[in-house]
């Protein structure tokens, strides 16, 4: 993967990621039942995203350093 793909890729992510826990977004998933793993499913959502971001941030990190190290092009 390029390393333009791969920070297009992230913005984007991270754009969602920003509507989706913020008023707007979250409006559709702000209920308290279902729990989940003992979670209101509205904090449930949030952690979600904030999770999956951290994997996210993770392979931006690695295309990164691979370009730098200069195995990319």
């Amino acid at each position: 993967m390029s390393l333009r793909t791969a920070r297009i890729l992230t913005s984007t992510y991270l754009a969602l990621a920003l509507f989706f826990v913020t008023w707007p977004g979250l409006k559709p998933f702000a209920r308290i039942e279902p729990l989940v793993l003992g979670l209101p499913f509205s904090m449930a959502w949030i952690a979600g995203w904030i999770a999956g971001s951290v994997f996210v941030l993770y392979g931006l990190d690695r295309v990164e350093r691979r370009h730098r190290d200069g195995e990319g092009s």
